[in-house]
Protein backbone atom coordinates (compact mmCIF):
# COMPACT_ATOMS: atom_id res chain seq x y z
CA UNK A 1 0.00 0.00 0.00
CA UNK A 2 1.54 3.27 -1.07
CA UNK A 3 1.75 6.36 1.05
CA UNK A 4 -0.73 9.12 0.22
CA UNK A 5 1.22 12.32 -0.19
CA UNK A 6 -0.50 15.58 0.56
CA UNK A 7 0.72 19.10 0.80
CA UNK A 8 0.00 21.26 3.80
CA UNK A 9 -2.28 24.21 3.27
CA UNK A 10 -0.31 27.40 2.64
CA UNK A 11 -0.03 29.84 5.49
CA UNK A 12 -2.05 33.06 5.02
CA UNK A 13 0.01 35.94 3.66
CA UNK A 14 -0.10 39.69 3.97
CA UNK A 15 2.32 41.97 2.10
CA UNK A 16 3.75 38.80 0.56
CA UNK A 17 4.82 37.48 3.96
CA UNK A 18 3.67 34.59 6.11
CA UNK A 19 5.18 36.41 9.08
CA UNK A 20 4.97 40.21 9.09
CA UNK A 21 7.67 42.34 10.73
CA UNK A 22 6.54 45.71 12.11
CA UNK A 23 8.98 48.53 12.87
CA UNK A 24 8.19 50.92 15.73
CA UNK A 25 9.83 53.59 17.83
CA UNK A 26 10.81 52.64 21.36
CA UNK A 27 11.47 56.10 22.85
CA UNK A 28 8.24 58.09 22.39
CA UNK A 29 6.06 57.96 25.53
CA UNK A 30 2.37 58.05 24.70
CA UNK A 31 2.96 56.80 21.16
CA UNK A 32 5.50 53.99 21.19
CA UNK A 33 7.63 53.44 24.26
CA UNK A 34 9.48 50.49 25.73
CA UNK A 35 10.39 50.16 29.41
CA UNK A 36 10.55 47.45 32.07
CA UNK A 37 6.79 46.99 31.76
CA UNK A 38 6.94 46.37 28.01
CA UNK A 39 5.60 48.31 25.04
CA UNK A 40 2.97 51.05 25.40
CA UNK A 41 1.43 53.98 23.53
CA UNK A 42 -1.06 54.74 20.78
CA UNK A 43 1.08 53.29 17.98
CA UNK A 44 1.49 50.08 19.95
CA UNK A 45 -2.26 49.83 20.57
CA UNK A 46 -2.81 50.32 16.84
CA UNK A 47 -0.32 47.53 16.14
CA UNK A 48 -2.23 45.22 18.49
CA UNK A 49 -5.51 45.98 16.69
CA UNK A 50 -3.93 45.33 13.28
CA UNK A 51 -2.45 42.07 14.54
CA UNK A 52 -5.87 40.98 15.79
CA UNK A 53 -7.60 42.03 12.56
CA UNK A 54 -5.36 40.30 10.02
CA UNK A 55 -5.25 36.54 9.61
CA UNK A 56 -1.45 36.42 9.54
CA UNK A 57 1.40 35.91 11.97
CA UNK A 58 3.36 38.91 13.28
CA UNK A 59 6.82 39.01 14.79
CA UNK A 60 7.57 41.14 17.82
CA UNK A 61 8.08 44.80 16.83
CA UNK A 62 11.59 45.81 15.77
CA UNK A 63 13.01 49.26 16.60
CA UNK A 64 13.36 52.01 14.01
CA UNK A 65 14.75 55.55 14.07
CA UNK A 66 12.95 58.44 12.40
CA UNK A 67 15.63 58.77 9.73
CA UNK A 68 15.55 55.04 8.89
CA UNK A 69 11.81 54.46 8.48
CA UNK A 70 11.70 54.49 4.68
CA UNK A 71 15.04 52.72 4.21
CA UNK A 72 13.94 49.91 6.53
CA UNK A 73 10.83 49.30 4.42
CA UNK A 74 12.54 49.61 1.04
CA UNK A 75 15.34 47.24 2.08
CA UNK A 76 12.72 44.74 3.40
CA UNK A 77 14.11 44.79 6.92
CA UNK A 78 10.53 45.61 7.91
CA UNK A 79 7.20 44.94 6.20
CA UNK A 80 5.17 47.59 8.00
CA UNK A 81 6.04 50.72 9.98
CA UNK A 82 3.86 52.23 12.70
CA UNK A 83 6.02 55.02 14.05
CA UNK A 84 4.38 58.49 14.18
CA UNK A 85 5.06 58.46 10.44
CA UNK A 86 3.86 61.70 8.78
CA UNK A 87 2.40 61.26 5.30
CA UNK A 88 4.15 63.63 2.88
CA UNK A 89 4.14 63.91 -0.93
CA UNK A 90 7.79 62.86 -1.16
CA UNK A 91 7.31 59.83 1.07
CA UNK A 92 4.21 58.77 -0.90
CA UNK A 93 6.43 58.42 -3.96
CA UNK A 94 8.70 55.96 -2.14
CA UNK A 95 6.27 53.87 -0.08
CA UNK A 96 2.52 53.43 0.41
CA UNK A 97 0.63 54.68 3.43
CA UNK A 98 -2.53 53.51 5.14
CA UNK A 99 -3.99 56.47 6.93
CA UNK A 100 -4.05 58.86 8.51
CA UNK A 101 -5.02 57.45 11.88
CA UNK A 102 -4.08 60.67 13.69
CA UNK A 103 -3.92 64.37 12.89
CA UNK A 104 -1.60 66.70 14.78
CA UNK A 105 0.31 69.97 14.59
CA UNK A 106 3.86 70.94 15.44
CA UNK A 107 4.28 72.63 18.79
CA UNK A 108 6.77 73.35 21.55
CA UNK A 109 7.79 71.69 24.80
CA UNK A 110 9.52 73.80 27.46
CA UNK A 111 10.94 73.16 30.91
CA UNK A 112 10.55 74.93 34.25
CA UNK A 113 12.65 77.83 32.96
CA UNK A 114 10.21 78.35 30.10
CA UNK A 115 7.21 79.54 32.10
CA UNK A 116 7.21 82.85 30.18
CA UNK A 117 7.15 81.22 26.73
CA UNK A 118 3.72 81.87 25.24
CA UNK A 119 4.35 83.17 21.71
CA UNK A 120 6.87 82.85 18.87
CA UNK A 121 8.52 86.09 19.94
CA UNK A 122 9.31 84.52 23.31
CA UNK A 123 11.55 82.02 21.47
CA UNK A 124 13.52 84.68 19.60
CA UNK A 125 17.23 84.00 19.94
CA UNK A 126 16.59 80.75 21.83
CA UNK A 127 17.91 77.28 20.98
CA UNK A 128 15.16 74.96 19.72
CA UNK A 129 15.81 71.23 19.41
CA UNK A 130 14.48 68.75 16.85
CA UNK A 131 15.83 65.41 15.68
CA UNK A 132 17.05 64.03 12.40
CA UNK A 133 14.76 62.54 9.75
CA UNK A 134 11.55 64.32 10.82
CA UNK A 135 9.23 66.83 9.20
CA UNK A 136 9.66 68.87 12.38
CA UNK A 137 13.30 69.48 11.55
CA UNK A 138 12.31 70.88 8.15
CA UNK A 139 9.70 73.19 9.69
CA UNK A 140 12.10 74.58 12.28
CA UNK A 141 14.71 75.17 9.59
CA UNK A 142 12.14 77.18 7.61
CA UNK A 143 10.56 79.04 10.50
CA UNK A 144 13.78 80.13 12.20
CA UNK A 145 14.37 82.64 9.39
CA UNK A 146 11.59 84.87 10.66
CA UNK A 147 11.64 83.87 14.31
CA UNK A 148 15.43 83.96 14.66
CA UNK A 149 15.69 80.66 16.48
CA UNK A 150 18.92 78.79 16.78
CA UNK A 151 18.04 75.27 15.58
CA UNK A 152 19.70 72.30 17.27
CA UNK A 153 19.35 68.93 15.51
CA UNK A 154 19.94 65.77 17.55
CA UNK A 155 19.97 62.10 16.54
CA UNK A 156 16.72 61.19 18.25
CA UNK A 157 13.96 62.34 20.60
CA UNK A 158 15.64 61.26 23.82
CA UNK A 159 18.67 63.43 22.99
CA UNK A 160 16.44 66.50 22.65
CA UNK A 161 14.63 65.80 25.92
CA UNK A 162 17.97 65.31 27.68
CA UNK A 163 19.17 68.65 26.28
CA UNK A 164 15.99 70.37 27.50
CA UNK A 165 16.25 68.86 30.98
CA UNK A 166 19.90 69.87 31.12
CA UNK A 167 19.22 73.44 30.08
CA UNK A 168 21.19 73.22 26.82
CA UNK A 169 18.09 74.18 24.78
CA UNK A 170 15.09 76.37 25.59
CA UNK A 171 12.50 74.22 23.82
CA UNK A 172 11.88 71.03 21.89
CA UNK A 173 9.74 71.32 18.78
CA UNK A 174 7.92 68.45 17.12
CA UNK A 175 4.37 67.15 16.79
CA UNK A 176 2.16 68.10 19.72
CA UNK A 177 1.02 64.53 20.24
CA UNK A 178 4.63 63.49 20.81
CA UNK A 179 5.25 66.46 23.10
CA UNK A 180 2.20 65.67 25.26
CA UNK A 181 3.57 62.17 25.71
CA UNK A 182 6.89 63.53 26.93
CA UNK A 183 5.15 66.05 29.20
CA UNK A 184 3.22 63.20 30.82
CA UNK A 185 6.33 61.03 31.14
CA UNK A 186 8.37 63.86 32.70
CA UNK A 187 5.64 65.49 34.75
CA UNK A 188 7.87 65.59 37.84
CA UNK A 189 10.45 67.54 35.87
CA UNK A 190 8.02 70.35 35.06
CA UNK A 191 7.90 69.89 31.29
CA UNK A 192 4.87 71.41 29.57
CA UNK A 193 3.49 71.89 26.09
CA UNK A 194 2.97 75.58 25.27
CA UNK A 195 -0.83 75.90 24.78
CA UNK A 196 -2.06 76.82 21.30
CA UNK A 197 1.43 77.59 19.95
CA UNK A 198 1.69 75.84 16.57
CA UNK A 199 3.82 76.11 13.45
CA UNK A 200 3.60 74.54 10.02
CA UNK A 201 0.86 72.55 8.36
CA UNK A 202 -1.10 69.72 10.04
CA UNK A 203 0.69 66.38 10.17
CA UNK A 204 -1.12 63.15 9.29
CA UNK A 205 0.22 59.89 10.74
CA UNK A 206 -0.03 56.79 8.57
CA UNK A 207 1.04 53.15 8.56
CA UNK A 208 3.89 52.71 6.09
CA UNK A 209 4.23 49.67 3.83
CA UNK A 210 6.33 48.91 0.73
CA UNK A 211 4.82 49.61 -2.66
CA UNK A 212 3.50 46.71 -4.72
CA UNK A 213 0.77 45.50 -2.35
CA UNK A 214 -2.20 47.66 -3.22
CA UNK A 215 -4.78 44.93 -2.53
CA UNK A 216 -3.51 44.39 1.00
CA UNK A 217 -3.15 48.15 1.40
CA UNK A 218 -6.79 48.78 0.51
CA UNK A 219 -7.91 46.00 2.84
CA UNK A 220 -6.09 47.61 5.74
CA UNK A 221 -7.37 51.08 4.80
CA UNK A 222 -10.97 49.85 4.89
CA UNK A 223 -10.42 48.50 8.39
CA UNK A 224 -8.68 51.70 9.52
CA UNK A 225 -11.66 53.87 8.56
CA UNK A 226 -13.86 51.75 10.82
CA UNK A 227 -11.32 51.93 13.66
CA UNK A 228 -10.87 55.72 13.51
CA UNK A 229 -14.63 56.21 13.51
CA UNK A 230 -15.14 53.98 16.55
CA UNK A 231 -15.14 54.62 20.28
CA UNK A 232 -12.06 52.36 20.49
CA UNK A 233 -9.98 55.04 18.75
CA UNK A 234 -11.09 57.68 21.26
CA UNK A 235 -10.37 55.36 24.19
CA UNK A 236 -6.92 54.59 22.81
CA UNK A 237 -6.13 58.33 22.56
CA UNK A 238 -7.39 58.98 26.08
CA UNK A 239 -5.43 56.03 27.47
CA UNK A 240 -2.17 56.85 25.71
CA UNK A 241 -2.19 60.67 25.72
CA UNK A 242 -4.28 61.83 28.71
CA UNK A 243 -2.82 65.36 28.64
CA UNK A 244 -3.94 65.89 25.05
CA UNK A 245 -7.50 66.60 26.09
CA UNK A 246 -6.98 67.54 29.72
CA UNK A 247 -9.78 69.89 30.71
CA UNK A 248 -11.45 69.65 27.28
CA UNK A 249 -12.44 66.15 26.11
CA UNK A 250 -13.69 67.56 22.80
CA UNK A 251 -10.11 68.34 21.81
CA UNK A 252 -9.63 64.67 21.00
CA UNK A 253 -11.92 65.16 17.99
CA UNK A 254 -9.55 67.79 16.57
CA UNK A 255 -7.06 64.97 16.07
CA UNK A 256 -9.49 62.55 14.41
CA UNK A 257 -8.97 62.24 10.63
CA UNK A 258 -12.02 62.13 8.40
CA UNK A 259 -12.91 59.24 6.12
CA UNK A 260 -12.18 61.52 3.16
CA UNK A 261 -8.70 62.23 4.54
CA UNK A 262 -7.99 58.49 4.76
CA UNK A 263 -9.28 57.87 1.24
CA UNK A 264 -7.21 60.77 -0.12
CA UNK A 265 -3.89 59.49 1.28
CA UNK A 266 -4.13 55.71 1.48
CA UNK A 267 -2.56 53.44 -1.14
CA UNK A 268 -1.68 56.25 -3.54
CA UNK A 269 1.40 57.75 -5.18
CA UNK A 270 0.07 61.21 -4.39
CA UNK A 271 -2.80 62.58 -2.34
CA UNK A 272 -6.04 63.17 -4.19
CA UNK A 273 -7.53 66.70 -4.12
Amino acid sequence: MGLLSCSAEPEPEFLGRERVTVAMHNDLPGLSHVDDHGHSGLDYLLFKHVREELDVEFSDPVPVSSRDRIAQLVSKRADMTIASFSITPQRMLEIDFVGPYLKTWQGFLVGPDGVDVQTMDDLRGKRVCTWDGTTSQETVDDTRITSEWEPVVKDDASDCIEALLGGQVAAVSTDQTILYGFAQHHAKDGLRVVPDLKVGAPQYYGIGIPKGHRGDCLELAAWLKTYVGSSTWSKDIDTSLPLLAEGDPERINEHKPSTDAIDARSCRDKASP
